[in-house]
């Protein structure tokens, strides 16, 4: 068996190590994981942070939409083409772990109620937003996009779309603050002229919240 030799594996750990133990990305070290056993926690920053999600569940209609199934069981309401339509979600607590700096991406499920061949077409797609602490004020917001449904768009074909306010996200970071509560409202604003997607478009029945963690 000819020896092989290797530069690039680091010196082996002892058999324990005293923490806290700070692991860095070489190339970035903003990016970096903190292992400290006093504290039972384990930390991250940068590139190196967990991502989680929140199912936001359908809660109740908004304006004009008709219920219906994404394949044979997957609960999901649509909005014809001339129409504005969608669903309130549940409200929910931002979680105590979320990296408040960091943005937040919201996504739908969607496909069309039937097979489409148009190319280029688009569907607008609208997120409002309430969110506030107990106690105080709400806050609004919303974030339109224009989302380019693909060539020969089956119904048998659901796209996860991420709703961006166009800078690859859907909330900047420091949107929301700890103790916040958020509610969710998606549609789709068929009535718009920028609307020009010729079919009914199904949302399945939940939006995605998907947030950078600061720990495990």
């Amino acid at each position: 068996m000819p020896k092989t030799f290797t530069d690039d594996v680091a010196a082996a750990f002892p058999s324990s190590i005293v923490g806290p133990l700070l692991i860095t990305d070489p190339e970035d070290h903003d990016s970096w994981i903190k292992i400290d056993p006093e504290s039972a926690r384990i930390e991250g920053a940068g590139t190196a942070r967990p991502t989680r999600k929140i199912i936001a569940a359908y809660s109740r209609a908004y304006s004009s939409v008709t219920a219906s199934f994404i394949g044979v069981v997957m609960p999901a309401n649509y909005v014809t083409a001339v129409t504005t339509g969608g669903f309130h979600t549940v409200p929910f607590p931002i979680p105590s772990d979320m990296d408040l700096t960091q943005p937040v991406h919201a996504k739908v499920l969607i496909t069309p109620l039937s097979d489409d061949t148009g190319s280029g077409e688009v569907v607008r797609l609208s997120l409002a937003t309430t969110y506030f602490k107990a106690g105080e004020a709400a806050n609004e917001s919303t974030v339109t996009y224009d989302w380019t449904a693909p060539t020969n768009w089956s119904a048998n074909d659901p796209r996860l779309v991420l709703i961006d306010d166009g800078n690859g996200r859907t909330f900047a970071g420091n949107t929301f603050e700890a103790g916040d509560y958020v509610g969710l409202r998606i549609s789709r604003v068929g009535a718009a002229a920028e609307d020009t997607f010729d079919k009914s478009v199904r949302f399945a029945d939940f939006v995605i919240f998907e947030y950078a963690a600061k720990n495990w």
